[in-house]
Formats: structure tokens, C-alpha cells, sequence
């Protein structure tokens, strides 16, 4: 493409030379804008040998350069946009990775939470229990001592009316009817 740009004006100044000859020779003008035919063909032969030259070796090295800059900036691009797409793949695993552990978190707190308040209705129901069985205890412990009491009680009291009621028998009756009457009361009290 910028081979056949130089050669279209290689072509044009070939074209234009022998007019501005032609012009020039015409006028006879000064010197300072005469033409010389020899040194004007010279020109144009090491113009188109040196363009030749340019075309033949330089051009293609500049292009490659270009084409090599081109690819490698393409390149750049690429493994920017790779790294963009990985960037956003590993964002994304990180968000997923961190709304499971926060999930995970959550679900260790209302297991924890439940946990906790099973374990307090269990300590809690424990208690229950063995307030209940002591108090269950106390009771029986009261009954028991009562029953001692009242069975220590009938004793001292049968003792005393033993007591007194000898003592007002001997007074006033003998010892069979004392006998008797103890024996009466005592069928009482069982």
C-alpha cells in the first residue's frame, strides 16, 4: 500500500519534470529558476533507486516493526482481558466462598443458640426434678419424724395416764380394776 503511494508520486513527478523543462526554456527566466534536463533526470534516477532501495529493504522492516508492535499490543489486550475474566471468576469464587462461610457462620450461631437453650430447659428441667425428689425427701422425712413424734407422744402420754391413773387408783381402787382399766385404754389407742 505505501509502496504503490510512492510510485503513484514517483509517476507524478516524472509526468510534472518535463512540463516545468518545457515551462522553464520557454521563459528564459533567471537562473535561479532554471531547469538543467541532466542534473533533473539524475535526480529523478537516484530518487526512484533510493525509493527502489527503501521499497526493497526498509519498508518491509518498518512493517514488520508495526506488525510486530500491532501483535504485541493485540496481545497485551488479550492477556487483559484474560486477566480481567479470571479477576472477575476469582471475585465471583470469593463472593460465593464468602457468602457460604457466612452462611456456615450463621448456621454455627443457631446451632449454637439452639443448642444453648436446649441445654438450659434440660438444667432447667434437672432442677425441677431434683427439687421435686428433695422436696419429695423432706416430706417423707416429715412424716417419718412426725410419725416418731406422735408415737413418742402417745408413749409419754400413755406413761402419764399410767401414771396419774395409778396413782388415783391406788387411792381408789385396787390393783385389779387398775389392770382392767389400762388394759381398756390401751385397746383405745391402738
Amino acid at each position: 500500500m505505501k509502496l504503490d503511494r510512492a510510485a503513484g508520486m514517483a509517476g507524478l513527478a516524472l509526468v510534472a519534470s518535463p512540463t516545468l523543462v518545457a515551462a522553464a526554456q520557454e521563459g528564459g527566466g533567471s537562473p535561479l529558476f532554471s531547469i538543467n534536463l541532466g542534473l533533473a533526470i539524475w535526480t529523478w534516477v537516484l530518487f526512484l533507486l533510493t525509493l527502489g532501495v527503501l521499497a526493497w529493504k526498509v519498508f518491509p522492516f518498518i512493517a514488520g516493526g508495526l506488525e510486530e508492535r500491532n501483535r504485541k499490543i493485540q496481545e497485551a489486550i488479550d492477556e487483559a482481558r484474560l486477566g480481567r475474566t479470571e479477576a472477575e471468576a476469582l471475585r465471583d469464587e470469593q463472593q460465593a466462598l464468602l457468602n457460604t462461610a457466612r452462611a456456615e457462620a450463621q448456621e454455627m450461631v443457631d446451632k449454637g443458640k439452639a443448642t444453648a437453650e436446649s441445654l438450659r430447659k434440660e438444667i432447667l428441667a434437672e432442677a425441677r426434678v431434683q427439687q421435686e425428689a428433695m422436696l419429695e425427701e423432706a416430706r417423707q422425712e416429715i412424716r417419718v419424724e412426725r410419725d416418731q413424734l406422735v408415737e413418742e407422744v402417745r408413749r409419754e402420754a400413755v406413761e402419764i395416764s399410767i401414771a396419774v391413773a395409778e396413782q388415783l387408783l391406788r387411792k381408789h381402787l385396787d390393783a385389779e380394776e387398775n389392770q382392767r382399766l389400762v388394759r381398756e385404754y390401751l385397746k383405745e389407742l391402738s
